[in-house]
């Protein structure tokens, strides 16, 4: 059986998978960390290996999506990984070895990658001229994912440790449902846009290396924020609902950045983005109030998915007729950056005993990232708006 839906219906059916293989088979992890150091007796520096692995096979699986030709490939590929999502989800309770554990997160991983570059092209390469802001609409769903993995750790922890990650498969499996069902859309064609009505100042080289430091340093917030919140005295049981604020700030900022973009551009766009992020990812470890975790949750949250959004839609621009192509290399940059941080990061909080100066280099990373942006337009290939 298969559905061929309108542009909203498909975008929210690619919210929904975006919500299995990135808010919980990528960022359940966060919420559960804590609980799975507890259980398990991983240190820091295992759960930032464990994260990295995970982000390693993130990148395999954008490479391997990129490869893949249109059509029914793509279609079987996806549907494969969605189901290879679900399953790493809820076979993690399975196992308590650390090599184990990277195994399944990769695998885990893999599937993310896949889905990310997958769903994104499926939903984009089909949207009528017109209906382009559907995208905050599809991105959206990996905040929801976020909100719900929090939520799902919050209230399921009295069953062990266990329970959130087999109820959270659970769900998943739920949510896959639209977009397994899906059939291909016709990509629609668009024209790039002339040259002097898209340039914004800024080189595709320039462009590459901000969001790879983008994918450096958030990820280290994307793994240890919850474990920071609950190192901090009073803040403890708080800790998953920090998480739960990230993901409800992360549903609306893909719409909202996308937004900002046409009215600022993409350039000051990115900039304000990263400043922002910058400040939320440092204000826990500089300040242990409750109101400075949650602040930065919500800075946190309500950026990092608007700047993939909005760099999305820059390589979507850049290459129209390609846009696999033009996602899945943007995507690897940004993976090499994440599959360094959680290491790392994981490295230098074992070291120290806290991940406080990991999550404030990790902060300066991204602030390096705006700043590299906001310099002077250089002289190179422009990356269209």
């Amino acid at each position: 059986m298969t559905w061929r839906p309108a542009p909203a219906a498909r975008a929210v059916a690619g919210a929904a998978a975006l919500a299995v293989a990135m808010g919980v088979g990528r960022f359940a992890y966060t919420a559960l960390l804590p609980s799975l150091q507890a259980a398990l007796g991983f240190d820091d520096a295992a759960g930032g290996l464990i994260a990295s692995v995970n982000l390693v096979g993130y990148l395999a699986g954008v490479l391997w999506a990129r490869r893949t030709p249109p059509g029914a490939p793509r279609i079987w590929l996806l549907r494969s990984a969605l189901a290879l999502s679900v399953l790493t989800t809820a076979a993690a309770t399975a196992f308590a070895g650390l090599a184990a554990w990277a195994a399944v997160r990769f695998l885990s991983g893999v599937a993310s990658g896949l889905v990310f570059v997958l769903v994104s092209a499926a939903v984009l390469e089909t949207l009528p001229r017109g209906r382009e802001r559907l995208a905050g609409l599809l991105f959206g769903g990996v905040g929801a994912g976020i909100a719900l993995s929090g939520a799902v750790t919050a209230l399921g922890a009295a069953g062990g440790w266990r329970a959130p990650w087999l109820l959270l498969g659970a769900a998943g499996a739920l949510l896959s449902l639209p977009a397994l069902v899906m059939a291909p859309g016709d990509p629609v064609l668009r024209d790039p846009a002339p040259p002097g009505a898209r340039h914004d100042g800024v080189t595709f080289d320039r462009l590459a290396v901000a969001y790879g430091l983008e994918g450096l340093g958030y990820i280290v917030s994307g793994t240890f924020a919850v474990r920071a919140v609950q190192h901090t005295p009073g803040l403890e049981r708080w800790a998953p609902w920090v998480w739960v604020a990230a993901g409800l700030a992360a549903v609306p900022s893909a719409a909202l950045w996308s937004a900002l973009s046409h009215r600022l551009g993409p350039r000051w766009a990115l900039v304000t983005a990263m400043a922002t992020q910058a400040v939320g990812m440092a204000l826990p470890a500089l300040s242990a109030s409750g109101a400075a975790a949650v602040l930065g949750a919500l800075f946190f949250g309500g950026t990092f998915i608007g700047i993939v959004t909005v760099t999305m839609e820059l390589a979507r621009r850049l290459m129209p007729e390609a846009a696999v192509r033009a996602i899945g290399s943007l995507t690897a940059v940004y993976s090499v950056g994440q599959a360094a941080g959680p290491y790392l990061a994981g490295r230098l909080a074992s070291a120290v005993g806290s991940p406080a100066p990991s999550v404030l280099a990790a902060s300066g990373a991204v602030a390096l990232g705006a700043l590299l942006l906001a310099l002077p337009p250089g002289r190179g290939a422009a990356v269209p708006q």
